[in-house]
C-alpha cells in the first residue's frame, strides 16, 4: 500500500517553511470506493489529485499519536451500519481547509452492517 503526498500538500509545506502561509492542520480522513476499475486493477493517485475517485465519507479523526519526532498517526472509525455494502480502496487524509495532503488506494475492503472498521493513517517524512 503505497501513500501519496500531494501538490498541494508539498505547495503549502514549502510556503509554511518560507513564512508566506500557516500550515493548516489536519483534519481528518476521507474515504471512497473508486480506485478500482473493472477488472479490478488499483488506479494510482496522481500529485495533483485534490479529490478520491469517488468519496463516500469524510471524517474528522478521532485519535492522533505520536509515532516518532516524524510521524503522527490519526485514527477514525465506522459504526456498524456506516457504510454498509461499500467496497473501501482509497483513503486520504485531508486538512483544515479540506485540501487532500495524502492519497492512498489499496484492495477493496468490503464493509457489511455487522462489522466496525477502523482506518489510520500515518503523517511521516
Amino acid at each position: 500500500m503505497k501513500t501519496l503526498v500531494t501538490h498541494i500538500a508539498k505547495k503549502k509545506m514549502i510556503q509554511a517553511r518560507n513564512g508566506e502561509i500557516a500550515l493548516p492542520a489536519v483534519a481528518g480522513i476521507a474515504l471512497g470506493d473508486g480506485a478500482a476499475v473493472g477488472d479490478g486493477r488499483l488506479i494510482e493517485p496522481g500529485e495533483a489529485d485534490n479529490q478520491l475517485k469517488h468519496e463516500l465519507l469524510r471524517r474528522e479523526y478521532m485519535r492522533c499519536e505520536k509515532v516518532t519526532d516524524i510521524c503522527y498517526r490519526y485514527r477514525m472509525e465506522l459504526g456498524e451500519n456506516e457504510l454498509a455494502g461499500k467496497v473501501i480502496n482509497e483513503a486520504a487524509l485531508y486538512d483544515a481547509e479540506g485540501d487532500l495532503l495524502a492519497i492512498r488506494v489499496f484492495e477493496g475492503l468490503p464493509k457489511d452492517e455487522a462489522m466496525e472498521m477502523a482506518f489510520e493513517f500515518d503523517d511521516k517524512f
